[in-house]
């Protein structure tokens, strides 16, 4: 008897707290770090034995794919330029990025690293350099990329700052100078009446006038074909204005086509800022969310909280989207670091977090939880101490759980799971659950750590819906990635 209880108290006591019903594991990662390959702090040598030291299992890097500003004058605007090129993966050489971050997995075997780019897909110009009001926009209006594995994935990236990834074909009209360059040369020839002696030789003057403009035709046409070399239709340039999200779109699905993920990031941070003469601009776009289709999520950590990840926010407007039939995906929210050179990332990683469920500790575990939704993400104090061991659904008739990303069918009322902890040692502050469906909070748990509540919810219509949380609690904020339900 007395064994019996023992193993009881085990099983019940001293299950692992990083066990979800469903088994998983818990990992916590670091999501979108630069290194010195681009404009980053620190060597990614460092940033992994950083990450190390401060528990982290999984680093994902987003260091700056193409650094390049070009401003042209017109009419030739590829021969009177002045171009900016940054440190890059594209200046690095895709090729040693990869190698980089591979070699990187011997010298810390029980950790995950995965590439990623930060990118730009996007600027155009406003204002005149002779006006002192040239102002460069939507520099800061960015995506990461994550898992692309290819050098070629890299260097074909469809970025403003990569010209040759968006050409498009041979554009004819950019050959018209050849016309206008033999019409100056017949200029240049003309005489000004036609008169041969016996031999046939021709003894009229040159017109003074037609030779002038045959060469100035001449000069004019060959500067127009340089200008215009190679003579390429590109998808768009920053010369026309802002062309809102098309060339977002197009970067969404390229990414899409490898099989990559990406991620809107820091939608509600606003730019503004100089460099030399230049003033660089970049306004919250949240909106983009809503006007673009197929990316894999946005960064609700930083900036991407207050009117996108807030209760019945953009996000979830998107997510309705989703359960109604108009969008093909769902969108999942990540928390990441966004650093670079400011502060330091030891501190940085004690207050954004993502938290991953995985099967088993491996590269393709990572994408495939990234990829499923299967993560919540952490910001604010204790966001490396706080553990949510469970949140599912269960099918009171079929004892069938879902968890984060997961959709169940159902057919009535089901029970919803939710149980959390700080870890062993730290404080045990009380925290406000709020359980929210289809972008309203239906209930709020006021609990202290730990906590194990149930909530049997059996008000859903039929059709498809979900659930999400966020748990608050002395400066921690925790939202999950929602359960979809399907009421039969």
């Amino acid at each position: 008897m007395i064994k019996v209880f023992v193993l009881f108290f085990l099983l019940v006591f001293k299950t692992p707290s990083t066990l979800y019903a469903s088994d998983f594991i818990q990992v916590k990662a670091a999501i979108q770090i630069s290194s010195t390959v681009s404009d980053g702090k620190y060597s990614l040598y460092q940033i992994a034995k950083i990450a190390k030291d401060s528990g982290i299992k999984a680093v994902v890097f987003a260091d700056k794919g193409f650094m390049r500003w070009e401003y042209g004058l017109w009419p030739f605007r590829r021969l009177i330029k002045r171009t900016v090129i940054s440190n890059s993966i594209a200046q690095y050489k895709p090729q040693r990025y990869l190698k980089d971050i591979t070699d990187l997995e011997s010298e810390f075997p029980h950790m995950i690293f995965i590439p990623g780019v930060d990118s730009s897909p996007f600027y155009y110009w406003r204002g005149s350099p002779f006006l002192g009001n040239l102002t460069i926009c939507n520099w800061h209006k960015q995506l990461i990329a994550i898992g692309l594995n290819k050098p070629s994935d890299y260097n074909n990236l469809p970025v403003i700052g990569n010209q040759k990834a968006l050409r498009e074909g041979v554009d004819i009209f950019k050959l018209f100078p050849l016309v206008t360059l033999f019409i100056g040369l017949f200029l240049f020839n003309r005489r000004i009446y036609s008169y041969k002696d016996s031999e046939g030789k021709e003894l009229a003057p040159y017109s003074k006038s037609l030779r002038v403009t045959g060469v100035v035709t001449v000069i004019l046409s060959i500067l127009f074909f340089l200008n215009n070399w190679p003579p390429f239709r590109v998808k768009f340039d920053a010369y026309h204005g802002d062309l809102e999200s098309t060339p977002y779109q197009n970067f969404i699905d390229y990414i899409n086509q490898k099989d990559g993920l990406v991620f809107w990031t820091h939608p509600e941070a606003e730019n503004i800022s100089r460099r030399g003469k230049v003033r660089i601009e970049t306004k919250k776009y949240p909106q983009a969310l809503l006007y673009t289709r197929d990316y894999t999520g946005f960064t609700i950590f930083p900036a991407g909280y207050k009117e996108v990840g807030r209760v019945n926010g953009i996000w979830d407007e998107v997510l309705k989207e989703y359960c109604q039939g108009r969008r093909k995906h769902p969108v999942w929210a990540i928390g990441t670091l966004a650093f670079d050179q400011q502060g330091e990332l030891s501190k940085r990683i004690q207050v954004v977090s993502t938290v991953l469920l995985v099967n088993k500790l491996n590269k393709e575990e990572v994408i495939k939880s990234l990829r499923e939704g299967k993560m919540y993400a952490l910001k604010g104090k204790g966001a490396l101490k706080f553990i949510l061991d469970d949140f599912s659904i269960k099918d009171k008739e079929t004892d069938r759980n879902a968890t984060l990303g997961d959709t169940i069918n159902l057919k009535g009322s089901h029970i919803i799971h939710i149980k959390g902890h700080f870890r062993e040692g730290e404080d045990s502050p009380s925290l406000e659950i709020k359980l929210i469906r289809n972008g309203r909070v239906i209930r709020i748990f006021r609990e202290n750590s730990p906590f194990d509540v149930s909530y049997e919810d059996g008000l859903v219509r039929k059709g498809k819906s979900y659930y999400r949380l966020e748990i608050r609690s002395q400066g921690l904020i925790v939202v999950t990635n929602p359960i979809f339900v399907n009421v039969m």
